[in-house]
């Protein structure tokens, strides 16, 4: 098919700076009748959906052009060469408080994992995640006060708990102290073969915690470095979603981890 040739003259044009999954949805929701369509990327993707399927495509690269038809009628078009976006119907991309699932905002602001054999099959093995899980990446800016940065962000995503899995030693003794200070339920149980196991999973419950407790939480944790072996728990609507940190923040080198069990049958772009 040849991609310039496509007729759009008749279609409404509208030009933006950034698009997501979310408007994207929102405006086939509003705009698009319930139908069968074609959805193709003039790449590898040429799907044949109805709405209801179409409104759960999660896997396209918004980095192609892409298009759908109906009775071979083409009734949008996005265009991110020339950050343009064409519809048969005139709609507003400024969507502002569209309700979304957290899961949504993990597929949609992150890419696939790209160390899945290493760090995620050691994760689920520390903590009994799921051998199917799925893993997910996003990139972190870089600054100079990592400990306050990823304190907003878990307040912000609404971390409710956490957990870590480490030896008996000062570290423990300190997050121990502080969740009794600070009145935070907590569990602690034996990760090894034997009760007097040297190793051991701390549950920390930090869900009615005002935000100067999670600066001092966070700030302990920087303390002792143990960014990546920290899971913080994110109840959602299909479960928990468990989020990881890793790299250097101070140098541009962060990077957070989101793990979650597969919801559902979710389309995939993949022929």
């Amino acid at each position: 098919m040849n991609f310039d040739a496509l007729d759009v003259q008749h279609l409404h044009a509208q030009t933006f700076q950034t698009i997501d999954l979310f408007q994207l949805s929102t405006i086939w929701s509003q705009t698009l009748v319930h139908d069968a369509y074609r959805v193709i990327d003039f790449s590898e993707l040429d799907l044949h959906v109805t709405k209801p399927e179409l409104l759960q495509l999660r896997w396209i690269d918004l980095t192609l052009p892409f298009g759908i038809y109906s009775n071979e009628q083409l009734v949008f078009w996005y265009d991110p060469y020339h950050r343009k976006l064409y519809t048969e119907k005139v709609v507003s991309v400024e969507l502002v408080g569209h309700d979304v699932s957290f899961l949504d905002f993990i597929l949609t602001h992150s890419q696939p994992f790209h160390d899945p054999d290493s760090y995620s099959l050691k994760m689920e093995d520390a903590y009994g995640l799921s051998l199917d899980s799925e893993w997910r990446e996003f990139s972190l800016p870089k600054v100079k006060r990592p400990a306050a940065f990823i304190a907003d962000l878990l307040i912000t995503l609404g971390v409710t708990s956490f957990q870590v899995v480490l030896p008996k030693n000062k570290f423990l003794s300190d997050l121990e102290s502080w969740a009794k200070r600070m009145r935070s339920g907590y569990t602690v149980e034996s990760r090894g073969k034997w009760v007097w196991s040297k190793t051991y999973k701390v549950s920390y419950d930090v869900s009615k915690q005002p935000q100067q407790v999670i600066y001092q939480l966070v700030s302990i944790l920087e303390h002792y470095e143990e960014w990546e072996g920290v899971r913080f728990l994110i109840p959602n609507e299909t479960g928990t979603v468990s989020l990881f940190f890793g790299g250097d923040l101070t140098e541009g080198y962060g990077f957070g981890i989101f793990q979650y069990e597969h919801p559902g049958e979710v389309i995939s772009n993949e022929i």
